[in-house]
């Protein structure tokens, strides 16, 4: 006979054991994370832009100016048009603000800037420092209309026309020109060439009151450039054979055998006033150019600008008639310098 207190109840009986599956729930979740790494791996090359809400946005201002030409090979010529103006504006710009920085324009090594050669960023800097010590009050102002350029492989040949102008300490003079230059930019938008290929329209005069001329009825003033000596390390002649220098680019400035005195008892002495000019009353400054070679003999004489009525003739004929001069130099070696003189024609009251 059972116990009765051994008999459970009916609804007390034990229910069937359900299976565990969260192991299997798992092992599904995993197997789709691993396909889905799978497709990312293999088949998209940015995954973050998936997980971005944002649209990229392409960057409109560069670090440096020189990145506005960079690899202009793959550019539009309108492109590299636009983009030469605006990196020749930055340059000039930037110069004039007084804060031209040459590793955002300049290559690692420059092959010519103003008829130096082969400069590094620091000797770059040194010269550029050096040439606005003696140009107070600089001006340039280029001309967008000149511009011209042409594709040189990867890089760009570009001229242009500027105008320039400048107060000269040393001389007393304020100076102006224009200039055409050329610049050489490699495909990575840096200038790795800067220099002046022509000169028009010189004009250079005295700040300060002429020397009294009350002596002499008939009397002419040359100016003549003193020379200035920056120290720099001996080189090879060859290096400047054939090339032509401006007064800016020489170390030590072309002279007169005997300086300004001995050229203006020269000029005084041989230059007769013409009689159309006496007449008319005609005065003024004849600037007559020329190159010094390199062994003191004057070439390619002409006048650049005169006041007419003789004087230009006259002033030119007596500069064809000088003795030889002491010629220009960089780096201790003799080179061909381009110069200008100008002579004052002047009646005595």
């Amino acid at each position: 006979m059972e116990n009765p207190l051994n008999t459970p109840p009916d609804n007390m009986k034990p229910e069937p054991v359900k299976k565990d599956r969260s192991l299997l729930y798992m092992g599904i979740i995993l197997g789709v994370v691993v396909l889905i790494l799978g497709y990312l791996t293999f088949f998209v090359e940015d995954v973050s832009h998936i997980f971005s809400k944002k649209k990229e946005v392409v960057p409109t201002v560069v670090k440096h100016k020189s990145d506005l030409l960079e690899k202009s090979k793959n550019m539009s010529d309108e492109e590299v048009k636009r983009s030469l103006i605006k990196f020749i504006e930055a340059f000039y710009y930037d110069q004039q603000k007084g804060y031209f920085d040459p590793p955002s324009y300049f290559a690692d090594i420059t092959q010519t800037y103003y008829n130096y050669h082969n400069l590094t960023y620091e000797r770059l800097k040194e010269f550029h420092s050096m040439r606005l010590k003696d140009m107070h009050n600089l001006s340039q102002n280029w001309i967008v209309s000149s511009l011209d350029y042409k594709r040189e492989d990867s890089g760009l040949q570009a001229t242009y026309w500027t105008r320039i102008s400048y107060f000269r300490p040393s001389r007393n003079k304020q100076e102006s020109a224009d200039v055409k230059m050329e610049m050489l930019i490699d495909g990575n938008g840096k200038i790795t060439s800067l220099r002046e290929m022509e000169i028009k329209n010189q004009t250079s005069f005295d700040v300060v009151a002429e020397p009294d001329t009350s002596e002499a009825p008939e009397t002419v003033h040359p100016n003549l450039e003193p020379a200035v000596n920056p120290p720099t390390a001996a080189v090879p002649e060859a290096r400047y054979e054939g090339k032509l220098f401006d007064l800016g680019s020489v170390d030590t400035a072309p002279e007169f055998t005997g300086g300004q005195a001995a050229l203006g008892k020269f000029v005084a002495q041989n230059l007769k006033y013409p009689i159309a000019a006496r007449e008319n009353n005609v005065q003024g400054r004849v600037y007559i150019s020329f190159v010094v070679e390199k062994n003191g003999s004057l070439s390619d004489l002409k006048v650049i600008k005169g006041i007419g009525s003789g004087c230009d003739d006259e002033a030119l004929r007596v500069i064809k008639n000088s003795p030889a001069w002491k010629p220009g130099l960089v780096d201790g070696k003799p080179v061909r310098t381009a110069y200008v003189l100008p002579i004052s024609f002047k009646l005595a009251n």
